[in-house]
């Protein structure tokens, strides 16, 4: 089982080393080109989105939560700018295993790599057996739709976060 937390602050001038650390003394923090990341022990599954949303107003910058469990491909992304929810995403995490449990905000520039890819939606395709639930796929596809409720678009946990590591430049990723 692979369990994963953390958040990401982007660098800025007021990012200050030691107030990341006094709040979160559990945290491994580790600095990269253009953020600050901070990984934090298995058990620290629930974000502690008060705590990220005021080091982001405090800084005057983004800061980014990813969470995956990858034996039951729980998922949890959230974004906050100056202080303000931006985007979250929480799939499979609380409530029920793979459907989307939460989805709030303003889509974010690799959402549509991660859970929208063509070739995944063939190979979808070939395991429904009727036509209503073949376009059905094909309409969440082509609106790009994700709504709390529903369990498609489906993810794989630890791939999906890779890729947003990778979008961003977190630290740890390479």
């Amino acid at each position: 089982m692979g369990t994963y937390n953390a958040f990401y602050i982007r660098t800025t001038p007021q990012a200050d080393l030691s107030g990341i650390q006094a709040r979160f003394p559990r945290a491994k923090i580790e600095l990269g080109a253009q953020f600050i990341g901070a990984s934090l022990p298995a058990d620290d599954y629930e974000a502690p989105e008060s705590g990220l949303a005021d080091l982001s107003k405090d800084y005057s910058t983004d800061v980014f939560w990813l969470a995956f469990q990858s034996s039951v491909d729980a998922f949890q992304f959230h974004h906050w700018k100056v202080g303000v929810m931006v985007r979250s995403l929480v799939y499979g995490c609380f409530q029920e295993e793979r459907t989307w449990e939460r989805v709030e905000g303003i889509r974010e520039p690799w959402e549509k790599l991660v859970f929208f890819d063509p070739m995944k939606l063939e190979r979808e395709l070939k395991y429904l057996k009727t036509e209503p639930e073949k376009h059905a796929l094909e309409r969440i596809w082509r609106e790009e739709e994700i709504v709390a409720g529903s369990t498609e678009p489906g993810l794989d946990a630890r791939d999906c976060a890779w890729e947003i590591a990778k979008h961003y430049g977190f630290p740890g990723w390479t």
